[in-house]
């Protein structure tokens, strides 16, 4: 089945599933009120009253929060000039999934000089309707301005969305021509095995993110029938890799010296060191020795499971051993893409940056 037969289906924000109580006056100029949700088309957004706390304790800035971080307003959508401006630019952290993003977030977290929010549902919103052929212009720049608000007297935010809004990176960026952002990425093997590890229902959702990511940018037109039918789930993955370096590569050119690559190669070779050069070109002011005192705190733990003793060595171990159990799986995955795929992408969308 040809990878364009499957489309995302645009979510759209339900109008009861998150009240919990009566509505409140939102503050739009207080960061402590979270864009949680916004309904484009039916010109509403949800409002999360919250603290930093629940911010950092949340993996992801969506439905999966805990409990007691679910929106607790709903109010009629604000008109766009009468959304407040942030006096601060965000910093973004772009990513093509299973590089080490969540992590690298987690390290940059650092109040009350910074907050990182991982990936607001608010901007998949926004990707969805993109990817829908809506245009989003008019929305991206009060929207991100919401994110950016400071948590702290001179604070600064970093944002990193989803990887499946890479489609809207170009024009986010271009809202805010004073931000600078970080792409991070993993090689293709590494992305491809790091697929093993999750659930059916990912595996399952894979040839709906290559095409989303092949919507975005132009590969798709460069490509061969065969190289538009994946023959697995993994060659499909592989696929999706491909597409979302040439987004990036497309990035990089139209930003320019805006935004670096960092692949995850770099990161585990010296987290600290990848820490601090990240935190250096997107210009936060982190003190160098609590962010390196932080990064080997939180090296030591699963990013997405902060409770969990986890490593460096323990992911070497697993992905040696998933190499191992499913290689013809992989090999087979990998000369098909080197064969159908990867003689298709520009040269620059191989660099891994730094």
């Amino acid at each position: 089945m040809s990878i364009f037969s499957f489309r995302t289906v645009p979510m759209t924000a339900s109008s009861t599933s998150y009240l919990t109580g009566p509505l409140a006056p939102v503050d739009p100029s207080d960061a402590t009120w979270f864009p949680f949700d916004v309904d484009l088309t039916g010109n509403r957004m949800q409002w999360l009253r919250c603290d930093e706390a629940l911010i950092q304790a949340s993996v992801f800035l969506d439905p999966r929060m805990p409990a007691e971080g679910r929106p607790q307003a709903l109010t009629p959508l604000a008109p766009v000039a009468d959304l407040p401006r942030s006096p601060n630019a965000p910093a973004w952290l772009w990513h093509t999934s299973f590089c080490g993003s969540t992590l690298l977030a987690r390290l940059l977290h650092l109040a009350p000089y910074s907050v990182a929010l991982r990936e607001p549902l608010v901007l998949r919103r926004l990707g969805d309707a993109a990817d829908a052929g809506l245009d989003v212009a008019l929305w991206l720049r009060p929207i991100t301005d919401l994110l950016a608000r400071p948590w702290h007297p001179d604070g600064h935010v970093i944002v990193k969305p989803t990887h499946a809004v890479l489609n809207i990176a170009r024009p986010a960026m271009a809202a805010h021509p004073e931000s600078r952002g970080i792409v991070l990425t993993s090689g293709l093997e590494d992305f491809v095995v790091s697929h093993l590890k999750k659930t059916s229902d990912t595996l399952a959702n894979v040839p709906v993110l290559a095409a989303r990511a092949l919507r975005a940018g132009t590969l798709a037109q460069r490509l061969s029938p065969e190289a538009l039918n994946p023959p697995s789930v993994l060659a499909a993955a592989a696929l999706q890799w491909a597409a979302q370096r040439d987004v990036v590569a497309a990035l990089r050119e139209e930003v320019g010296e805006r935004v670096r690559l960092l692949d995850w190669t770099i990161i585990r070779h010296d987290m600290e060191e990848a820490a601090v050069a990240t935190s250096t070109f997107l210009q936060l002011p982190l003190p160098d020795e609590a962010l390196r005192t932080q990064t080997r705190r939180l090296a030591a733990t699963h990013s997405k499971a902060s409770t969990r003793p986890y490593d460096i060595r323990v992911r070497d171990q697993e992905h040696r051993l998933l190499r191992t159990t499913y290689a013809q799986e992989v090999s087979q995955a990998l000369h098909w893409a080197e064969r159908h795929v990867l003689p298709a992408l520009p040269a620059q969308a191989l660099s891994i940056g730094f």
